[in-house]
């Protein structure tokens, strides 16, 4: 088994986005405000969004399975 340069905590994955520069410019500056780094900023305003947005309650989460989504 390949061993992983970097650790991470079980049950995370990493992912690569492509974003415009000025986008992270605000998103590092937010961070920093909060004493977070950009990784867990933005993985923290995502989960928020998501437990926010309609399509995420408990509710849409059955109706997203139901369309296969």
């Amino acid at each position: 088994m390949k061993k992983s340069l970097t650790a991470r905590a079980p049950g995370m994955t990493q992912i690569s986005i492509s974003l415009p520069a000025e986008l992270v410019g605000k998103i590092d500056t937010m961070a920093a405000a909060e004493n977070r780094n950009r990784s867990n900023f933005i993985a923290n305003t995502l989960l928020e969004l998501s437990r926010r947005h309609p399509r995420f309650d408990a509710h849409g989460a059955a109706q997203m399975a139901t369309d296969g989504l």
